[in-house]
């Protein structure tokens, strides 16, 4: 297992990088099902001490990725979800939710937010800058949760957040998916600002939708 990280160049803590670099590697299955994870080894990977791997592998643990059996060890579940399929699933309800309520609770100054968010998008679209267009996109279901206001679905979209970005990199590393990328983000937007919340609902489930099947039909 392998999962070098420069720790030093990060803005998040020692702590949530271990722990999110590890989350990402259980559910995109660079680390497998039913692996030990050694806290030394996994510590030694990282150049760190054995402190922030172990309040990972906790968190993970009460999130149900891992399972820790005294005196035994920790090993990754068998039974989580791992799949484009079965986690886009999941995405599917949970963000069309977020767009539904966000159409619903958007506010006239939020609107003008999203529309000016959704301009940069643009810009770096046509830029073919693809890094900026990431960072953009990830940007932009953040602030839709943000406009949802409501904790449940973000603690829940929270534990696939790790695979929805692993899903967005692999999309967003052919260029020829940029310009679809910003058509399906444009109408999410437009649907949201609209106040359209069944249209804002449906317009992010196709998109969730599209983007794994793509992801999925590349990796054939």
């Amino acid at each position: 297992m392998e999962l070098r990280v420069d720790i030093s160049s990060q803005v998040l803590s020692i702590r949530d990088m271990v722990y999110d670099t590890l989350k990402e590697a259980i559910l995109t299955g660079q680390i497998e099902q039913g692996a030990h994870l050694k806290e030394r080894d996994i510590a030694e990977n990282f150049g760190v001490s054995t402190t922030p791997v172990k309040e990972a592998l906790r968190r993970l643990d009460q999130e149900g990725l891992v399972i820790t059996k005294p005196r035994v060890g920790t090993y990754v579940s068998n039974r989580i979800m791992s799949s484009i399929e079965e986690i886009s699933w999941a995405r599917l309800a949970l963000e069309g939710v977020a767009a539904r309520l966000a159409a619903i609770k958007i506010t006239d100054r939020e609107c003008e937010t999203l529309q000016a968010h959704m301009e940069k998008i643009r810009e770096a679209t046509l830029d073919n800058n693809g890094e900026v267009i990431y960072q953009l996109n990830e940007a932009f279901h953040q602030m839709i949760l943000e406009i949802a206001s409501n904790d449940y679905i973000v603690q829940q979209i929270g534990a696939v957040r790790a695979f929805d970005r692993a899903v967005r990199k692999q999309a967003l590393s052919n260029h020829q998916e940029f310009e679809r990328a910003y058509q399906e983000h444009k109408l999410i937007c437009d649907k949201i600002t609209s106040k359209d919340p069944d249209g804002a609902e449906e317009a992010m489930r196709s998109h969730i939708r599209r983007t794994a099947s793509y992801v999925t039909q590349s990796k054939l």
